[in-house]
């Protein structure tokens, strides 16, 4: 019986370690539809295009002219690697939106960083978002996969 046991210890010390462990986000688990708690959408097309829909311009770009501006366009996507901000739960990576503004015929870039799940915030389910403001308030403007 005693032998079991330290099996079973064993086996779950085991799990729970390899379920801590430091999963990198791949391209792939970015391919889809996002949504915004505002009900904005990002939509990343594996062929790296990607459509904005009812995104809320004035989170990106803080002039007063954008306040109650919807970004509604189209762009290409890509992973990128060490991201400015730095690593945010462990994670160094970040998704790169590249994007024109069709009515000023201005090109403009977002990074989004990505944050995970779990004890230390790097596993798999991933979000996206910026920062809504100061980054020492922890406000974000969050994208979850639909």
């Amino acid at each position: 019986m005693r032998t079991k046991l330290n099996y079973l210890f064993i086996l779950i010390t085991f799990a729970f370690l390899h379920s801590c462990g430091n999963p990198k986000p791949q391209l792939n688990d970015f391919v889809g539809t996002w949504k915004s708690k505002d009900n904005a959408h990002i939509i990343l097309n594996q062929n790296g295009t990607c459509i904005l829909k009812g995104v809320n311009y004035f989170k990106i770009n803080t002039f007063p002219k954008n306040n109650n501006t919807k970004l509604n366009t189209e762009g290409t996507w890509r992973l990128v690697n060490n991201v400015d901000s730095g690593i945010i739960d462990g994670i160094n990576n970040g998704i790169s939106i590249v994007y024109t503004i069709p009515k000023d015929r201005l090109k403009g870039e977002i990074i989004f960083y990505i944050s995970g799940h779990g004890l230390t915030g790097n596993n798999p389910p991933w979000s996206l978002f910026i920062w809504d403001g100061d980054p020492d308030d922890m406000n974000r403007y969050e994208f979850t996969k639909e």
